[in-house]
């Protein structure tokens, strides 16, 4: 495992780095991760829900998530310090990346087209872990999401589709993954079941016309607690 606390002096977050385990062990419970946060009533949701990360789509305005830097760390400093803070961001200067990386938030995640030397680039500005999300639609995205250089990948659908992708996909993803897409309290503890992942993330299952619901998130978080 690799351990990493954010330079911000947020959460301890931990990420896989590799090893002989591929998903979440028997009996252990996957980690949870909560996605585009942003507004106060959102932070104050996940807070009374402590999942383990709180994610964050920066600067990003296709997406009516995106939230501006500054309002980012408003944001992440509302945030309980046990829940580790992570950065969204979509095709973003390396630098600018960095930045957020070194000052805001614990760990990045990659959402767009970025690739190994992207990431090999990012490394030599921040020490953050780094997740990269992979749009899985055939086996040729399980080969490229073994193959990326980031700490974890994440499986998704795509940038905020709300529906599930074919789950066999994942039989091809030899090393640890978090598992996204159309994942909310009804279907995520079916989720962990079929797939292991190390851990879940959610976010359009969380919300109600488009909004952050606290009765979604709390019945969230407490279905992939319970899911073995």
């Amino acid at each position: 495992m690799l351990a990493a606390a954010g330079a911000s002096g947020g959460a301890a977050t931990t990420t896989p780095s590799g090893g002989a385990a591929t998903t979440t062990p028997s009996g252990a419970r996957p980690r949870i991760k909560l996605c585009g946060m942003f507004r106060d009533a959102d932070i104050d949701a996940v807070n009374d829900s402590r999942p383990d990360l709180c994610g964050f789509v920066v600067s990003f305005p296709r997406s009516h998530r995106s939230v501006s830097p500054e309002r980012l760390g408003r944001l992440v400093g509302a945030l309980d310090e046990a829940i580790g803070a992570v950065g969204v961001f979509v095709d973003q200067p390396e630098g600018f990346v960095a930045q957020v990386a070194n000052e805001v938030v614990d760990v990045v995640q990659l959402h767009g087209s970025e690739d190994n030397a992207y990431i090999g680039r990012l490394r030599a500005l921040t020490d953050a872990p780094i997740v990269q999300a992979v749009r899985m639609r055939s086996a040729r995205d399980a080969c490229r999401a073994a193959r990326s250089a980031a700490d974890l990948v994440l499986l998704d659908s795509g940038w905020g589709t709300g529906r599930r992708f074919d789950w066999a996909l994942v039989a091809g993803v030899a090393r640890p993954f978090m598992l996204a897409g159309g994942l909310c309290a009804d279907n995520v503890a079916e989720a962990v079941r079929a797939c292991a992942p190390w851990g879940v993330d959610m976010s359009s299952g969380l919300e109600t016309d488009g909004l952050k619901d606290p009765a979604r998130i709390r019945a969230a978080v407490r279905a992939a607690r319970g899911a073995r």
